[in-house]
C-alpha cells in the first residue's frame, strides 16, 4: 500500500472512529425507542469507521498522488483564529469577535485580499450572526463587550 491522501484520511477516519466508539460505549446505549446517551455517538462512530474502511478500500484502485505540501498559513491560522473569537467574544462582544474570526480564517487563502468586498461580506456575516444567535436562539452573548463598555460604546 503506497502512501497517499486517500490512506492518510481512510487511517485518521479509522482510528478517530475507533477511539469515538470506544468511549462512547462507556454511556448507556438504550434502544431505538428510548435512545440513551451513547446510541448517537455510537452509530456516528460507526459510520465513521466504515467511511474509513471504504476510503481505504478506494485507494487501492486509485493512482497515488503525490503528497503535496503542507501548507502552514491555513494550518496555524485557522485554529488560532478560533482560539482569538474564544478569548474576544466576551471582551469585544460577538459582531466584532465574528468580524475577526471571518477575516482571519479568510487570510489563509491564497487569493484573499483585504478589499470592501471581504469587509463588507465579514460585516454581513457578523450581523446576521448577532440576530440568528442572540435575538432569535436568545444565547447570552453580549453585542457590546466589555472592553467597549470601558471606552463608552
Amino acid at each position: 500500500m503506497k502512501l497517499s491522501q486517500d490512506v492518510l484520511l481512510g487511517l485518521f477516519f479509522v482510528v478517530f472512529g475507533v477511539v469515538s466508539v470506544s468511549v462512547a460505549m462507556s454511556y448507556p446505549f438504550g434502544t431505538s425507542g428510548r435512545m440513551g446517551p451513547g446510541y448517537f455517538p455510537v452509530i456516528i462512530s460507526s459510520l465513521l469507521v466504515l467511511t474509513g474502511l471504504l476510503v481505504l478500500f478506494r485507494s487501492q484502485f486509485v493512482q497515488p498522488e503525490r503528497l503535496p505540501a503542507i501548507r502552514w498559513k491555513p494550518l496555524l491560522l485557522i485554529p488560532g483564529a478560533v482560539v482569538m473569537f474564544g478569548l474576544a467574544v466576551e471582551t469585544l462582544g460577538l459582531p466584532l469577535a465574528v468580524l475577526l474570526l471571518t477575516i482571519l480564517s479568510a487570510a489563509t487563502s491564497i487569493k484573499f485580499h483585504i478589499g470592501w468586498k471581504a469587509v463588507a461580506g465579514s460585516l454581513a456575516f457578523a450581523a446576521l450572526c448577532s440576530v440568528v444567535f442572540i435575538e432569535l436562539l436568545g444565547l447570552p452573548i453580549p453585542i457590546v463587550g466589555s472592553w467597549l463598555r470601558v471606552l463608552g460604546f
